[in-house]
């Protein structure tokens, strides 16, 4: 049998359209090859987290899952707890659940209010209340306004709770009262490391060990066994597509120059683009290959690309800055083989061991 990798993961169905049929393909390859954890990324499209989940608990046996993320209010709190609790029993203990805060904008738009800090930590604190088997009467807070809320589950343990954060503010939150933290793919080294400290700080808050909060690189991850228009969609085609969306909060987390950004924001060439849809799914080639001559070489260097030895040295290095795990975003299990042989070959000593679900330590 394969030694399980736990310190290492994937996000399933990364492609665009998303097709929610390679999400067992992909499990079984993942397993194969011994990856440590799958990750969800809820979208509303065909990628319901809840759905996907229990697909990969019927089809795994080792591969820990998380909800990394969802959304904490597009759903009743029972409804979130009875998925927990239905998936932790599931997998016998290899599920956990992480929340996002998704972009203010959108909830507007379909008529959700923006997530803030203060309605995270009151729906975390309704969740765990319910998890232990509490009904709670006549709630009112930031997360909204209940009658009753009841739940009953009769499990040991619940689901570890974490987030997917860009921002200080929720790595802080994140290290007060989750269990783990996903942090935003094409994060710098400097944004890495202070994202790290940013968890670290909110632990040492809330009275709890700093390092006793798993945290999860996300590094798009681009090898030379891919073809070379897949490097370029997967690596310039995926960087572009998230400045398209929220280029403020990136670029600012990373330190980058603003004044670079308006510049290629302010191009005929990339509002063409954006105009079409998602960048990395809708542009041709030769759109990405202009975009690509236009980013900064520092901003695509955090990626993993290049050979497969060459992405293991940019995954060692997420370790050097206070990652316990790492996620190899953008590729589906069996484009990583060649990457996952490489850290076999030149394995790390972790710092701390890790459990399979993403939310635990060993």
């Amino acid at each position: 049998m394969t030694d399980q990798l736990n310190e290492l993961a994937y996000y399933c169905i990364t492609r665009h359209p998303a097709d929610a049929r390679v999400l067992l393909p992909e499990a079984r390859d993942a397993e194969r090859l011994g990856l440590g954890s799958c990750m969800i990324g809820e979208r509303m499209t065909v990628k319901d987290s809840a759905v996907l989940s229990g697909g990969l608990a019927g089809c795994t046996t080792d591969l820990g899952i998380a909800a990394a993320a969802t959304n904490h209010h597009t759903r009743h709190p029972m409804v979130t707890a009875t998925i927990g609790s239905t998936m932790r029993a599931l997998t016998e203990g290899r599920y956990a659940m992480a929340f996002g805060r998704g972009m203010a904008a959108n909830w507007k738009a379909i008529g959700l209010p923006a997530v803030t800090e203060a309605r995270l930590r009151d729906f975390v604190g309704i969740l765990r209340r319910l998890w232990d088997g509490e009904t709670i009467v006549n709630h009112d807070g930031p997360a909204g306004k209940w009658p009753v809320l009841y739940h009953q589950n009769g499990l040991d343990e619940a689901p570890p709770i974490g987030f997917v954060a860009v921002g200080p503010k929720t790595m802080e939150l994140a290290g007060e009262i989750g269990d783990f933290v996903v942090l935003h793919t094409f994060f710098s080294d400097e944004a890495t490391a202070n994202s790290v400290a940013a968890v670290r700080r909110g632990a040492e808050r809330a009275g709890k060990d700093p390092d006793s909060v798993r945290i999860w690189s996300c590094l798009a991850t681009a090898s030379d066994a891919l073809t070379p228009e897949d490097q370029l969609r997967r690596r310039t085609g995926r960087l572009v597509t998230y400045l398209q969306a929220y280029a403020d909060i990136l670029i600012s987390a990373n330190g980058w120059d603003p004044q670079v950004w308006e510049r290629i924001r302010s191009t005929q060439l990339f509002q063409d683009a954006a105009a079409a849809g998602p960048i990395d799914a809708s542009a041709s080639v030769d759109v990405l290959e202009q975009l690509d001559a236009l980013i900064p070489d520092e901003w695509l260097a955090s990626a993993a690309y290049g050979t497969p030895e060459q992405c293991v040295r940019k995954i060692s290095r997420e370790y050097d800055l206070g990652c316990h795990s790492v996620i190899m975003h953008g590729a589906s299990p069996h484009e990583l083989e060649s990457v996952v042989d490489a850290y076999r070959a030149d394995r790390p000593t972790l710092r701390r061991a890790v459990a399979a679900n993403p939310g635990k330590f060993a």
